[in-house]
């Protein structure tokens, strides 16, 4: 085994764990007002349980409902009757041989809409008996728990719930006994650890849920973060997860372009203050890495959430060695905006399963095997073709290139979008190991359709750039922004990009930063004086690119969990954006765009057209019309991570139907 020290067992608490790997509670959308917890819910824990998780969070359950405020799919334990479920989920998860505990907290304190408002609410604004109010709810909501068997409750302290709020120096604007200082910031905290002590005994084990720093100006570092550790443990706190900044934070925390352990060291510095076990959070998925922070004396458990939802079998997998199984999270953000934007079930680009079919059972096999022929080696087409295969079709996959892939090859070039080739990568290999023939080069025409006689045929050939009907768009320095990143287009210096959405926003951070060092090799030079901190190459090199869209700022496509780093990159890679504008024509000089009768000309050496995706039907009305199999279906290619989560299940959903 290369990762000993995750599979060592570990006492918290009073609590024996058979390994070092946590999940911690997320947002799944899983719950309600009726049962608690549903039993799709009950089956995700399951799922992680039989996935060789060994503690395992199950939550977040909202211990005082602010109408407005939460999601009505959240999990409920507001009463009684609510606790049967719960006890089904904690014995299910404990015959798999997984430590379960219940996360706890007050998400959130104010109706969405009055955030938006110029004088919002503040927690300036709530009534001293409203405070004890909520700390006597999660302490009644943590009794609830004990009874349900959970053998430990966790106190959620991050992302804008009421608990990092009360601890925060930019939000927490009282001057009574509950702010003012950092002891009465603390105080909310630790009253609720102590309540909850008091109601279930001294030695009822209580975890918390803490931010290692706020990353906000004004808000507390990780020296604050450590005294607040300190506190809590006098209080009663036997384990802490450490995450990286708060909601309102503008350093990204899940995001592709965050580099892997990044917030390792805010374990590390509150692991050496107290003495009780210490878990690092955020972006530690690759086994070697994780291991490492374990052995290096960082932390004493490894948080996997995002993990979690997109391999169920990562501890597993990881002890049997089988590291080119793992499917890894790409750190897409999908989940995230469809829970907390979309407020939906919980779903994952890279697990179709999830949300779909049950996670603890085989796929189920089908009726009739079937030959199946997938045309196009995309994700989509990658994806159809793994799923039919392990339900036990036959399988060929026809890709005319000499390489799989389709545009989500391209969408991993850019420096900070190399995660994205982990899913391609693992969709191969699963791929080759299920035994898919695959032809590459190899275009599926009629002839060969008849000579293979399918009885299934699956089309995934991906999308057509649209062209807008703008003069002069015919001139050789225009093409498809997608071009951008097959590597032989001939690219100007000034570059005009015509489209703000997510292909538009993406290719023009690309092209600013082209030939920028990564920050690993100026580091690497820099520590053997290698080249002169005054050469151009330490700073920003690329294209002098301009983003034109017709919205009021670029992204409008992305999903709210990564747009707005989008935004932030475009802004440090020196992307010129001009917004709210109509694109006129395109000329020998450049592109002329107006706002409100105003003209004006954008230099341009080379425009790039980002102006939107059709579905390319021209193979799949050709068969149809044809007739050359007796079921032939379409499904959609993703081009960008931003749109790749609907095809992907779409392409497992039809899969499941055949």
């Amino acid at each position: 085994m290369l990762t000993p020290k995750l599979f060592e067992p570990i006492t918290i608490g009073g609590i024996r764990i058979k390994n070092r790997i946590n999940m911690p509670p997320m947002h799944t959308n899983l719950g309600n007002e009726r049962d608690g917890i549903t039993d799709e819910g009950i089956d995700f824990y399951v799922a992680r349980a039989k996935g060789g998780f060994g503690l395992i969070g199950v939550g977040i359950i909202d211990a005082w409902y602010v109408e407005g405020a939460g999601s009505p799919l959240e999990f409920f334990l507001e009463n009684d009757r609510h606790i049967a479920n719960y006890s089904r989920c904690v014995d299910a998860v404990k015959k798999l041989g997984a430590v379960p505990y219940a996360q706890i907290g007050v998400r959130r304190l104010f109706p969405v809409q009055t955030m938006h408002q110029v004088n919002h609410p503040t927690l300036a604004d709530f009534a001293e008996e409203k405070i004890e109010e909520m700390i006597q709810a999660v302490v009644d909501t943590a009794v609830r728990a004990a009874k349900a068997g959970f053998p430990a409750v966790d106190i959620l302290g991050i992302g804008g719930s009421a608990h990092s709020i009360f601890l925060s120096q930019v939000f927490n604007d009282r001057i009574d006994k509950w702010g003012g200082s950092p002891e009465n910031r603390l105080r909310f905290a630790t009253e609720t650890v102590r309540g909850i002590k008091r109601a279930l005994g001294q030695d009822f084990p209580v975890f918390y849920r803490l931010h290692g720093s706020e990353f906000l100006k004004g808000g507390y570092s990780v020296e604050r973060a450590v005294e607040n550790a300190r506190a809590l443990v006098e209080a009663g706190v036997c384990y802490f997860n450490v995450s990286g900044g708060g909601h309102a934070t503008s350093v990204p925390q899940l995001t592709p372009n965050v580099p892997h352990a990044a917030y390792a060291f805010l374990a590390a510095e509150i692991k050496r203050a107290v003495n009780v076990p210490v878990a690092a959070s955020n972006r530690n998925n690759r086994p070697i890495e994780a291991e490492a922070i374990l052995r290096k004396g960082w932390a004493d458990m490894i948080s996997l959430g995002r993990q979690s939802l997109a391999d169920p079998e990562w501890p597993n997998k990881v002890a049997r060695g089988d590291y080119g199984d793992l499917r890894l999270c790409i750190a897409c953000n999908e989940c995230l905006d469809i829970t907390v934007i979309h407020n939906q079930p919980v779903h994952c680009l890279v697990n179709p399963r999830q949300g779909v079919v049950s996670e603890v059972e085989d796929i189920p096999q089908a009726a009739k095997r079937k030959k199946v022929i997938v045309i196009g080696g995309g994700v989509t087409g990658l994806q159809a073709a793994l799923t039919c295969a392990e339900r036990g079709h036959q399988v060929m996959l026809f890709e005319k290139k000499a390489w799989l892939g389709g545009m989500w090859h391209h969408a991993s070039y850019p420096t900070g979008r190399e995660e994205l080739f982990k899913f391609l990568e693992w969709l191969v290999h699963s791929v080759r190991q299920a035994d898919v023939e695959i032809r590459l080069g190899t275009e599926a025409n009629e002839q060969t359709l008849r000579r293979e006689s399918p009885d299934a045929i699956i089309v995934s050939t991906g999308s057509d750039p649209v062209i807008p009907d703008i003069p002069g768009v015919d001139r050789p320095n225009v093409m498809p922004a997608i071009r951008a990143l097959e590597g032989n287009a001939d690219i100007g210096e000034k570059v005009v990009i015509i489209g703000g959405g997510g292909i538009g926003a993406e290719i023009a951070v690309y092209l600013a930063r082209r030939w920028t060092l990564r920050p690993e090799v100026i580091e690497f030079l820099q520590e053997y004086d290698a080249l002169d901190p005054a050469s151009p190459h330490y700073r920003q090199r690329g294209h002098a690119v301009t983003l034109v869209t017709r919205q009021k700022r670029p992204g409008g496509s992305i999903g709210g969990g990564t747009r707005w780093v989008v935004v932030k990159e475009l802004e440090h890679a020196g992307v010129r954006t001009v917004n709210g504008v109509v694109t006129r024509c395109i000329t020998e000089e450049g592109v002329v765009v107006s706002r409100r009768g105003e003209e004006q000309l954008l230099e341009a050496d080379t425009v790039l057209l980002a102006t939107g995706l059709k579905p390319n039907l021209r193979l799949y009305e050709s068969l149809k019309e044809k007739k050359l199999a007796p079921e032939i279906y379409q499904v959609g290619d993703p081009q960008l991570a931003s749109h790749a989560i609907h095809t992907v299940k779409e392409a497992f959903k039809l899969a499941l139907r055949m």
